[in-house]
């Protein structure tokens, strides 16, 4: 049975282990080059300097996959430029806000994102493609409504459904405007105008030819601009008005501002790029967008079987099949974020760190509360940003979004203790379960007496006579453990101390079936925990190793990887210290928080003195060396009188030359209606005296 055992988790290491190394792979891909005649040629692309993603239809899970992969792929090969080719995309059921993860990465890499408009290009596809650094469209394209000016679903449940829509509006509207204003390339104001008009059904807008002072010029107007026009006697003639929900011609949107030109065919893109066409390339589809339609209606079900299965293996003795499949199941979940642009590998890592340091506060040292805080805390943030593509929310769109993540997650934890509850309770009553779970000595009683069964192989008479008997310790004690006495396995407790394995035990009590030992004799050499002292220049080490990384993290910019590193660090000297002794580890875990912030601080201060620092810190310009008056006439006030408005206590009013002015005198009380003297102005900052207190050369 321990062989079949040992075999099944072999299997299911190796298992996990190629599906690590398969995601890995999956990210990437090979490259192909694209015609842009038309053609269906699928030669791998030579050293690409550009990357296509061709987009048609609704935009849904596994064309945001592509495109993210398409972004992450340009970005570790150096390419610069990645065009986005939308030919009759975009759908009503485009979900903008499954869109913001892509739009952020669109806007905020270093890679130059180009959109070329093909058919109609409506809804997701249309604000993708406001969000590029240029636009253009080929001949035909038609571009706009953003947003569908139907009602939705949680429309028409609120309380007023005009209102919520038009709150709606507003809110894309605000996300829209945010969006415009990250461009590289600014819209000139028309165009602008034009792309919120997209995003917003009630706005009616109209082109017009104008003529003011012999000019004629065609310009952008509402009805209201119209009607001021002609009150002033303006001419204007041929009015059109464009429709709404909005949207525009490859014509209309090159004459407004909101494209860079028009195409005449694909081939053309080349030229206006100027880069070579046949280094133009687009990744090959593979397994990884495949799966993400699926991944997408499972993550749900993934992250709560996971964790179930995570608490089944805390019931379990070992390291058993629950805890591999539940690690597999939230690694794809996470990944499923992954692959939609939502969460990065930081995220990744700090959620299976906050699991480390769960599963050492349950298994290692329990009741220190500090990692099981540290790591419920971990859980929270890489769950919450693995959702979501920014930190905090900018807008109220982001704010929407914040609050059902926060909303759904709590559902997601209630679900597990609930569930969990159930499965604690149904499981081990079924009779396959029954014997893999860990039960409570006496099956959770205790016992009604001292000669009621202990539950741990002896009886309480037997247990009792143990007391002064000398075992060995056939397991570690961490202070708990089994011992090993004349054939029998007895569940022991030492005093607080560690005991390594092999070492002889001695029985000192028993109280109930609660066996207390201790190590026999010192361990040759010294001490009972001789063998540990290696682990104090180890704590050493990690600790001088995280505050290090403290200050890198300040030194250079790593996008909270450093940070992560320091946290592991500091953590693993906080875990290592305390398997030597409770004492050594208290103090490590206070050294931590002091020379932590004071590491922090002092990087932040020495920082600026460095090179590096003075390189990287904005300096302003140089001064004198003496700070000039915040109001340029208080320096003429030196050496001069007045009279005091409020006793200076040592603040207050004084009248001089004519002004009103705040003063502070020495530190001395002046009263009301005393004369005095300004002895010194810096800043904003007056000093005054009584004139009979004052100096004489002042």
């Amino acid at each position: 049975m321990r062989v079949l055992r040992m075999s099944t988790l072999r299997i299911c290491r190796v298992l996990l282990l190629s599906l690590l190394v398969s995601l890995l792979q999956g990210c990437g891909g090979p490259v192909s080059r694209v015609d842009l005649k038309g053609g269906d040629d699928r030669q791998e692309a030579d050293e690409p300097v550009a990357l296509m993603v061709k987009l048609t239809g609704k935009l849904g899970t596994v064309e945001l996959a592509r495109c993210h992969r398409t972004l992450r792929e340009a970005a570790s090969r150096g390419i610069t430029r990645v065009i986005f080719l939308l030919q009759n995309a975009g759908a009503q059921d485009d979900d903008l806000t499954d869109m913001q993860s892509l739009f952020d990465r669109v806007q905020g890499g270093d890679t130059q994102t180009v959109a070329v408009l093909g058919g109609r290009v409506t809804h997701g596809a249309a604000a993708l493609a406001l969000c590029c650094g240029r636009t253009y469209c080929l001949r035909g394209a038609e571009w706009g409504e953003v947003v569908k000016p139907d009602k939705e679903w949680d429309d028409l449940f609120a309380a007023d459904p005009d209102q919520a829509v038009a709150a709606r509006f507003d809110a894309m509207r605000e996300m829209l405007q945010t969006r415009l204003d990250r461009r590289p390339e600014k819209l000139t104001p028309s165009a602008t105008r034009l792309a919120l008009a997209m995003a917003d059904p009630r706005v009616q807008l109209l082109t017009a030819t104008v003529r003011e002072g012999g000019l004629e010029r065609q310009r952008l107007l509402d009805p209201n601009e119209l009607a001021a026009l002609k009150a002033q006697g303006a001419a204007v003639f041929g009015e059109l008005l464009l429709p709404r929900p909005l949207y525009v011609d490859a014509a209309q949107a090159e004459e407004l501002g909101l494209s860079g030109g028009t195409l005449q065919g694909l081939e053309q893109l080349s030229e206006v790029l100027l880069i070579d066409p046949d280094r133009i390339g687009e990744l090959n589809e593979n397994w990884a967008e495949r799966m993400v339609a699926w991944l997408e209606l499972l993550q749900p079900f993934l992250l709560v079987a996971g964790f179930l299965l995570l608490m089944v293996e805390i019931k379990t003795p070992g390291v058993g099949l629950p805890g591999l499949l539940g690690a597999a199941f939230l690694g794809l979940a996470l990944f499923h974020s992954y692959l939609v642009g939502l969460a990065e590998v930081t995220e990744i890592l700090v959620f299976f760190l906050g699991l480390g340091a769960i599963a050492v506060e349950i298994f290692v040292l329990p009741g220190t509360i500090v990692f099981g805080l540290v790591g419920f805390l971990c859980l929270v943030l890489s769950l919450v940003l693995s959702r979501q593509s920014f930190v905090l929310p900018h807008n109220e769109l982001e704010q929407e979004i914040l609050l059902a993540n926060l909303a759904n997650l709590t559902l997601l934890f209630v679900l597990v203790i609930v569930l969990g509850a159930v499965m604690w309770r149904i499981l081990p009553k079924v009779p396959l379960f029954n014997r893999l779970f860990l039960t409570a000595p006496g099956g959770g009683r205790e016992p009604e007496s001292n000669s009621a069964p202990s539950g741990l192989g002896l009886d309480t008479g037997r247990l009792a006579a143990l007391v002064g008997r000398v075992g060995r310790a056939a397991t570690v004690l961490r202070p708990t453990g089994t011992m090993e006495l004349e054939g029998d396995r007895i569940d022991v407790v030492t005093e607080g101390d560690y005991v390594e394995a092999g070492r002889a035990v001695r029985v000192l009590y028993v109280q109930g079936n609660r066996v207390v030992v201790a190590a026999d004799a010192p361990a040759p050499g010294g001490g009972g925990r001789e063998g540990e002292r290696g682990s104090v220049g180890l704590v050493v080490l990690l600790l001088i190793v995280g505050l290090a990384l403290i200050v890198a993290e300040v030194m250079f910019v790593s996008f909270g990887v450093i940070a992560t590193m320091a946290g592991a660090a500091l953590l693993g000297a906080v875990f290592v210290a305390f398997q030597v002794s409770d004492a050594f580890g208290i103090a490590i875990v206070v050294t931590e928080a002091i020379a932590g912030p004071l590491v922090l601080l002092g990087s932040f201060r020495i920082l600026p003195k460095t090179p590096f620092g003075k390189a990287l810190i904005l300096s302003g310009p140089p001064t004198s060396g003496s700070a000039g008056a915040g109001d340029q006439h208080l320096g003429e006030l030196l050496h001069k009188r007045g009279l005091t408005l409020s006793p200076l206590r040592p603040t207050g009013f004084a009248r001089i030359d004519g002004h009103k002015v705040d003063v502070v005198t020495r530190g001395e009380m002046v009263d009301s209606d005393a004369e005095i003297v300004v002895l010194e102005v810096s800043g904003n900052r007056v000093v005054v005296a009584r004139v009979g207190d004052a100096p004489a050369d002042a």
